[in-house]
């Protein structure tokens, strides 16, 4: 993780974002120099931002190139409570999607400047409700510890690093995982093998 803080407190938005080093240093000054926001974390890998206790923050600024993962990165961030800017070059397909989803889209030609400004200004508001076909609609709600917990999990750790790796017990760690299992068991998505979980967690945009 290249960076995390606390927040300050007052008006300010807590700012999390998720670049490659090249961009990250432009959207770290941006996010820091405008009066509105205050920066949360600032990672490379979105894993790293979905483990972190800082997740999800206000906002969630994703500077990543176009495609699947961006999209369900965009979703999981949503679902988490968070507002999100993308800074990509989209098409129209994938834009309109975003858009479904309720995030907000700045150019990648655009400067780190009118990230900062669309972090600030975006609101939340009332979204296309998700069809059965869509991939969203069968997307368990995880709590942050759960998502935490999976994340870990499907990058090879044992349960008991798990619960090293979050300074929890073996059997809330435990806890964790099973509370994973029955909430995608619920809308019929198996996770009963290791290697389901992970094609659960890719599909779903937590690693």
């Amino acid at each position: 993780m290249a960076a995390v803080e606390s927040s300050p407190g007052g008006d300010q938005r807590s700012v999390s974002i998720l670049a490659d080093a090249t961009a990250l240093a432009g959207l770290r000054e941006a996010v820091g120099g405008h009066a509105a926001l205050h920066e949360r974390a600032a990672v490379h890998r979105f894993t790293e931002l979905v483990v972190a206790r800082e997740f999800p923050g206000d906002v969630v600024v994703l500077a990543e190139p176009a495609g699947a993962p961006l999209l369900a990165h965009a979703r999981t961030a949503i679902s988490a409570g968070a507002l999100v800017v993308v800074h990509a070059d989209v098409d129209d397909e994938l834009r309109e999607k975003l858009d479904a989803a309720g995030a907000s889209v700045v150019p990648a030609s655009e400067p780190a400047s009118a990230v900062a400004h669309a972090a600030a200004s975006i609101r939340r508001r009332r979204t296309h409700a998700l069809t059965a076909s869509d991939p969203g609609a069968e997307r368990p709600r995880l709590s942050h510890s759960e998502r935490r917990a999976l994340a870990h999990y499907t990058q090879g750790l044992t349960t008991v690093q798990v619960a090293e790796a979050m300074d929890v017990g073996y059997e809330t760690a435990k806890t964790f995982l099973r509370r994973v299992r029955a909430k995608y068991a619920a809308v019929d998505r198996p996770t009963s093998k290791r290697f389901e979980l992970v094609l659960r967690a890719e599909e779903d945009g937590i690693i």
